[in-house]
Formats: structure tokens, C-alpha cells, sequence
């Protein structure tokens, strides 16, 4: 009698998480730059990216979804989740469709339910096009160097994967690239990687001087996420940045408290699954190992802490094969499959408070900026300003959702005086701002004093932290500790 494949069950269910509500959570600022792009021509698609550094294939697909039902951030989410989707069903056929049906089960719904999948598997960015299209090229590369001398095709299909992986993302790819380098120089030979390598690079080669600038820009570039910094400190930051990645690409983003443990438990679980993950032993073991510590130290360089889960997605399906080779491997059985319930559970509940938008590590992805800017826009006229921080607040979106009519100004050093002139001839003044300030010399909270004097002010405080988080700040002696994450501060003038 044949199996029955688990997709059969997962794929629904992963389908009602990943399709419910796509307009759910407000949009952000990246999600913008892409409903920005999708629906223009290809050729002002290519010269835009050209000057952003992105590479052009997740937004050619956004194009031909906004000449066939409009540019929209649900429709552009919808293909994200699509691709979250096609992620399972390649984690299946590719990985692991010949295992034990018990591992082959936990391998996929640790992936089909995973809240980090969940969180930027609905957002309309790449992230879920990279892990898939990654998934696939490590696949490729694996079965190729496993039998290098077997054919020209398996070395083409690695080549054309891996291509199409670099057109997705940067990161991913040179990262894959970079850490199968020395297993395909030692399995294929000197002259068969650079084969595939200038293949892999002749198919690049309408967007290699684009990537030589991005690659320039990320060597030459200070630490770009410095002015995010929570810790002030290099090393905490790095330990806060691998905290938070870990947390999120092991229970997500949107958690109880009580969930934490099982973050520390799958990282013994992941360590003691290495060396007995059968499906990356041989050609991807330790290949994929360095791809993954490439991928950190470029995307750790590049973006503060809340956004380096996202850049590291890819890794989530390698991780679950990992986890499935060390919950086999625990004694007693009942030990394993108690911590499997466990995990699953804690994936359901995040689940709830994704929908919920409670709980978010990152808060500003389910910051009630629609509900904030439909307070202001109630009230606002046309002699009316908005100041918004330009250091810790998503200022685009918040402008994306004022009124057209409705003046706005974002705050910064350079521009402090201007802005201060407008708001001296302005009737009344909002000021919408993080409720911690990390702009230079405190800029916000100075500009924030400026406006509302001779005005009556009043503050509303907006999206409150969770308790365990509070206490966590108040803990690690945080500066800046707060309880709420956005404040809106109205200077209305007198009479």
C-alpha cells in the first residue's frame, strides 16, 4: 500500500496561514520600494535596481503579476506566500520524500509551520523566493559534486540554480557559492569548478557590474546598522544579532514568554542533529555550514538585529533537516516526540498572536500606524503639520497612510531648523516618533519640545511591549528602556 504524502495535509493548512488576510499587518517601508517598482517598465525596473543594488528577478515576476491583476501589496504578498508554499513541496521532493515517513514528517512541518515562514513568507519581498531558489541550488550543487564526473547536465543545472539564486539575492548565492568552494574543488577538480564558475558567471554577466558595486558599497560602507545599535556595545550587538535570528528562525517572531525555552532546547537539539543529518551529509554538510556563517557576516554588517532573521531565511529548511536528525537522535523516544508536540504547540499559539498582532519581537511590523495615522487624519487640516522621526520610525509608511492633503515633515540633523521654521508657521503639530530615541544628540525629542512649546500637548502612548520584553530591557540595563514602542505627541495651539 502506498504512503500517503504529508503534503497532502500540510500544504492546506499552510495555505489557510499563508493566504488569510494578506493586508493583515500594515505595510513598511521596503514593501513600499517594491509596490513602488513592480508595475514600471522593464527597462526603468532594471534602472531603478541599478542604482538600489537589488537584483532584478523578484521584481520581474512582481511585473507581470501587476500587468495581470494590478500592483497591489496583497497580490505582491500573495506571491511571496506562493513561494513559501513551493518551498515545502521542494523540501519534499528533493530532501527528504525517501525518509522514514516519521522524520519525514517532522522535517516538513517544521518548515510548513514555521512562524518565522509564517511572518516574512507574507511579505512582499524576496525572502521566500530566496530560500526556496536556495533550497533548489544547494540540491543541484550536491547532487552534482557527489558524481562530478558523471555528466555535463547535473553541472549545468547547478550552474543555471545557482544563477538564477544570485538573481534573487546576493547574499544567499555568493554565500552557497562561497561555502561549496572548497568541497567542489576537492570533489570536481580544479578545472570542473571553474568551469562551473565562469558558467555560473557568463550567465550572471548582465548584472555582474551591478553586484561589483553592491560589493563595494557593503566593503566600503561603516557599519551601516550601527545607529541601531540597542546595546552600544560590538560584541553585544553581535550576541543580540545571533539571539534574535536564532529566536526567530526557531519559534518565530511573535511567541509567549514560556516559548523561549524551547528556542535554547532546538539549539542543543540543532547541535546534536549535525552530525547525523544524513540528507546534508557528503557534498552539502559542511558546505552548507559555511554558507551559513558567510550569510551572517554579510548580512550582520549590513542590518541591525530585527532584520537579520530575514536575510538568513534560506537557512530554515537546512535547519529543520538538522532538527529532525537530532530529535531522532534523543532517548527515549517519548522524549523526542514530547519536544516535537512542544515545538508544534508553541508554532500554533505564535500563529494566534501573529493574527492577533500581539507579541512581535520587531514591533514595527505589526505597528498600528493605520490606526494612528486615521487619528490624525480625523483631526489634522490644512494648516496642520506632521513630523515624523527619521531615525527609528518607519516615516514612509506612515506617510503612506496620511491623507494626501495632509503636510508632513520627517525630522532629522540635517534638516532640523527647516523643519523647526515650518512648524513655528504651522496651527498645530503632531510629532509621531519611537518612544526611544536614538537619534543623534536627540534630535526627535529636541525637535518634539520646540513644536509643542506654546502649544497645549498631549501624548498618546501606542503599542504597548510585551511584559517579559519589558523586563528583559529593564534587565540587560538597555538605554532607553520603554514600554511602548510608538508615541504621538499632539502641540495644539492655544484657543
Amino acid at each position: 500500500m502506498a504512503r500517503i504524502s504529508p503534503l497532502w495535509f500540510l500544504l492546506p493548512v499552510q495555505a489557510v496561514l499563508l493566504f488569510w488576510n494578506p493586508g493583515l499587518l500594515p505595510v513598511w517601508t521596503d514593501e513600499l520600494f517594491t509596490l513602488g517598482i513592480a508595475p514600471r517598465p522593464l527597462g526603468e525596473i532594471v534602472a531603478r535596481l541599478a542604482k538600489d543594488i537589488h537584483p532584478p528577478l523578484y521584481y520581474f515576476q512582481l511585473h507581470l503579476v501587476s500587468l495581470a491583476a494590478g500592483a497591489s501589496v496583497e497580490w505582491f504578498r500573495a506571491v511571496s506566500a506562493a513561494w513559501a508554499l513551493g518551498l515545502t513541496a521542494l523540501m519534499d521532493r528533493l530532501w527528504v520524500k525517501d525518509w522514514a515517513p516519521a522524520q519525514r514528517w517532522v522535517a516538513l512541518s517544521l518548515v510548513a509551520f514555521s512562524p518565522c515562514l509564517l511572518l516574512y513568507g507574507r511579505m512582499a519581498r524576496s525572502y521566500s523566493m530566496q530560500a526556496a531558489l536556495a533550497l533548489l541550488a544547494v540540491w543541484a550543487m550536491r547532487r552534482w559534486l557527489e558524481a562530478p564526473s558523471g555528466g555535463w547536465r547535473k553541472a549545468a543545472a547547478a550552474a543555471l540554480a545557482a544563477a538564477a539564486l544570485l538573481y534573487a539575492h546576493y547574499v544567499p548565492g555568493l554565500a552557497i557559492l562561497g561555502g561549496f568552494a572548497v568541497a567542489g574543488v576537492r570533489r570536481a577538480g580544479w578545472i570542473r569548478w571553474g568551469v562551473f564558475m565562469v558558467s555560473v558567471l557568463a550567465l550572471y554577466a548582465p548584472w555582474l557590474w551591478v553586484l561589483a558595486h553592491a560589493l563595494s558599497r557593503w566593503g566600503a560602507a561603516p557599519d551601516f546598522s550601527s545607529r541601531y545599535m540597542l546595546t552600544g556595545s560590538f560584541l553585544l550587538e553581535h550576541l543580540l544579532k545571533l539571539g534574535f535570528g536564532w529566536t526567530s528562525l526557531a519559534i518565530g517572531e511573535s511567541f509567549p514568554a514560556a516559548s523561549l525555552a524551547l528556542a535554547a532546547l532546538l539549539l542543543a537539539v540543532l547541535v546534536l542533529g549535525l552530525g547525523r543529518a544524513g540528507a546534508l551529509s557528503g557534498a552539502a554538510g559542511m558546505p552548507v555550514c559555511a554558507a551559513a556563517l558567510l550569510g551572517y557576516i554579510a548580512v550582520s554588517r549590513w542590518v541591525s538585529y530585527p532584520f537579520t532573521p530575514a536575510r538568513l531565511l534560506w537557512l530554515l529548511p537546512f535547519l529543520a533537516i538538522a532538527w529532525t536528525a537530532g530529535l531522532s537522535a534523543l532517548r527515549p523516544p517519548a522524549a523526542r516526540w514530547t519536544l516535537f508536540a512542544a515545538v508544534i504547540l508553541s508554532h500554533a499559539v505564535s500563529a494566534g498572536f501573529y493574527f492577533e498582532r500581539r507579541g512581535f519581537l520587531n514591533p514595527g511590523y505589526s505597528a498600528p500606524l493605520r490606526e494612528i495615522t486615521a487619528r490624525i487624519n480625523a483631526a489634522a487640516g490644512r494648516d496642520d503639520l506632521v513630523l515624523m522621526d527619521g531615525y527609528n520610525t518607519d516615516h514612509a509608511a506612515v506617510a503612506h497612510y496620511l491623507r494626501p492633503d495632509v503636510a508632513r515633515a520627517v525630522v532629522n540633523a540635517a534638516n532640523e531648523r527647516e523643519v523647526l521654521a515650518r512648524s513655528d508657521a504651522a496651527r498645530d503639530v503632531w510629532v509621531v516618533r519611537n518612544a526611544r530615541d536614538i537619534s543623534p544628540g536627540g534630535v526627535s525629542s529636541r525637535a518634539e519640545e520646540a513644536v509643542c512649546r506654546g502649544r497645549e500637548a498631549s501624548t498618546e502612548l501606542w503599542h504597548p511591549l510585551p511584559g517579559w520584553q519589558r523586563l528583559a530591557l529593564r534587565l540587560l540595563s538597555i538605554p532607553g528602556s520603554y514600554s511602548h514602542f510608538y508615541r504621538v505627541t499632539s502641540c495644539r495651539a492655544p484657543g
